[in-house]
């Protein structure tokens, strides 16, 4: 794979990934949508310890979740762009936020969730499965990805 890298709009933040995403899905909920300014968001899970910030700093700002659980927004303190969180407690996974990838193209969603909320003009792929509400990761994710998922704590 190599590295992917990723920062904010104002270039004052910027990212490294060092191994493969866990999994990768777009979230179509109102939340999320609210948390980005976009239409829908692209959830890249990784392990932290593969996440490196490189320039700048990401600061955690509390975020809403339709649970209510626990939800940590890290971002540009400069631009406030929204560069990855932290569901449920758990620090030990990343979601990037997708779309601050230098390259977004280089990761493929595996599912789409909340496409009850889905804008009418956004069309889902044939053969990636889609979720009214949420899904079973454990049904969803590919068995490597989960099992890295799983030995990270959120499982």
């Amino acid at each position: 794979m190599g590295e992917r890298l990723g920062g904010c709009s104002c270039n004052a933040t910027r990212y490294r990934l060092t191994e493969e995403p866990m999994f990768t899905h777009v979230c179509h909920c109102s939340i999320c949508k609210r948390h980005t300014g976009t239409a829908f968001v692209t959830h890249v899970f990784l392990e932290t310890a593969y996440l490196e910030v490189i320039e700048g700093r990401a600061v955690p700002y509390a975020g809403q979740t339709g649970s209510g659980g626990e939800h940590w927004v890290h971002r540009c303190p400069a631009c406030q762009t929204a560069l990855f969180s932290h569901y449920a407690g758990n620090n030990q996974i990343a979601l990037i936020k997708g779309g601050t990838l230098d390259d977004p193209g280089s990761v493929t969603p595996g599912a789409h969730l909340w496409v009850e909320g889905k804008v009418p003009w956004i069309e889902i792929p044939a053969g990636v499965p889609a979720f009214a509400q949420n899904y079973d990761a454990a049904t969803v994710w590919p068995i490597a990805g989960f099992e890295r998922r799983r030995k990270a704590g959120w499982g």
